[in-house]
């Protein structure tokens, strides 16, 4: 799905925030050894989400958002699916693919938006941040395992 307008980046933000958020709550009650670590992101989604749309709305007007748009942006990332009795392996290695998706889609919103907002490529680039680092701490969990 090819999202050009910064309202339909916002909506896919939320949406696949709150879809990522439900996925590390449900595995952090599947297995005890991510707990601590999903439900951390499961909150951290929350806040990405509500920082960045507190962001949008501070500076998007009806004027603006008919003048801009993310020319060919692509809404690829999607939440896995995973069978009932995942390992924490698989879970983990899904985990590593999702943020590594969500870090990319946050990137090229954040540098799509630069020449128009200060604040949303901003709050953008630190959920990307965040997202990096979970990658790092995702991957450090499955050598463990």
């Amino acid at each position: 799905m090819e999202l050009n307008t910064a309202a339909s980046v916002i909506s896919f933000l939320s949406r696949i925030e709150q879809e990522s958020a439900d996925f590390y709550n449900k595995w952090a009650n599947e297995h005890e050894e991510l707990r601590e670590a999903f439900l951390s992101f499961a909150r951290d989604n929350k806040k990405h989400e509500k920082n960045v749309r507190r962001a949008y709305y501070s500076v998007v007007s009806d004027a603006l958002e008919t003048n801009f748009c993310f020319d060919g942006l692509r809404a690829d990332v999607a939440v896995p699916f995973l069978k009932k009795d995942a390992s924490p392996s698989e879970v983990l290695e899904a985990s590593i693919d999702l943020e590594n998706s969500l870090h990319a889609f946050y990137s090229e919103a954040a540098q799509m938006s630069r020449a128009l907002f200060a604040d949303v490529p901003r709050a953008m680039e630190r959920v990307a941040k965040s997202r990096k680092a979970r990658v790092d701490q995702l991957r450090s969990m499955l050598v463990t395992k």
